[in-house]
């Protein structure tokens, strides 16, 4: 499994990307997934740095407003795939939506499959995927509303960004649920929480402002979610899956390092016949 480290993690610091990027190959990371705000102004010298650099470019970790009109929301998906194309990566990561599955009508369901099939027609000729991250209170917030939605936009750009945390939110065994939209999922996130009363913390309004709440952010292995289980139980599919380590508390450099050091040591432990 290659390991990426997400420049969201470092939304509130001062720090260069070229430091970024000195920090991701010193500490063995595979590639970096580049939230949409970094993306758009990085310079070209520093595009150019990075693509001769080893690390390669996970996700472009960005947001499309699905409630706009068609042909802004196709206007915006074209710059996107701009972006990405200047960035080098095949991935863009969106929410679907924000509103929770159970709380759409037929008509709103309907208009939001129309809209990400659009999406996936503008990026699939450019050999881009949209992934869809599973989240709380969007149309991919349960396993079963994720497999509805897939099967109806049924086109082969359109995927899953499985964030482990957020599957477990749903009340989803994550390994189950990892089987169930194996066909699907073409990235992970990892992060945790210390118990099941705090993943409010990750809820967008508080996580993205400077002064919200990061009580309840732990190191991977110290949280609620078994990442040695989780690691083991769906080792068969490791080698060919990205994951970005997404870190939103303090100490970012001392957290994704430990937690990468963390998950190398226990992917040594994985059974390697299973794999």
């Amino acid at each position: 499994m290659k390991l990426a480290l997400c420049t969201i993690s470092y939304r509130h610091h001062l720090r260069s990307f070229n430091d970024l990027i000195d920090f991701a190959s010193e500490e063995h990371f595979d590639a970096i997934d580049i939230w949409g705000v970094h993306a758009e102004h990085l310079r070209t010298e520093e595009v150019d740095r990075m693509k001769s650099s080893h690390l390669n470019v996970s996700l472009l970790s960005h947001y499309l407003n699905l409630n706009a009109p068609m042909s802004e929301l196709l206007v915006e998906t074209k710059r996107l795939s701009q972006l990405a194309t200047r960035i080098g990566t095949q991935r863009i990561r969106i929410f679907a939506g924000n509103e929770a599955s159970h709380t759409l009508s037929d008509a709103k369901w309907d208009q939001l499959v129309y809209r990400l099939k659009g999406i996936c027609r503008v990026l699939d000729p450019a050999g881009q995927r949209l992934l869809l991250e599973f989240h709380p209170n969007t149309a991919t917030d349960t396993v079963e509303a994720t497999v509805r939605l897939l099967q109806a936009i049924n086109h082969p750009a359109c995927r899953i960004n499985f964030d482990v945390l957020h599957v477990i939110e749903s009340k989803a065994d994550p390994v189950e649920a990892y089987f169930r939209l194996a066909s699907y999922v073409d990235h992970l996130h990892l992060k945790t929480v210390a118990n099941v009363e705090q993943f409010s913390v990750f809820e967008p309004a508080n996580v993205y402002a400077a002064s919200g709440s990061r009580e309840g952010m732990v190191p991977l292995f110290e949280g609620i979610v078994d990442y040695q289980r989780f690691f083991e139980d769906v080792s068969a599919h490791l080698d060919h899956l990205t994951a970005s380590l997404e870190w939103f508390g303090p100490d970012p450099d001392e957290r994704l390092r430990e937690d990468r050091l963390l998950i190398a040591q226990a992917l040594e432990k994985v059974p390697v016949l299973s794999r």
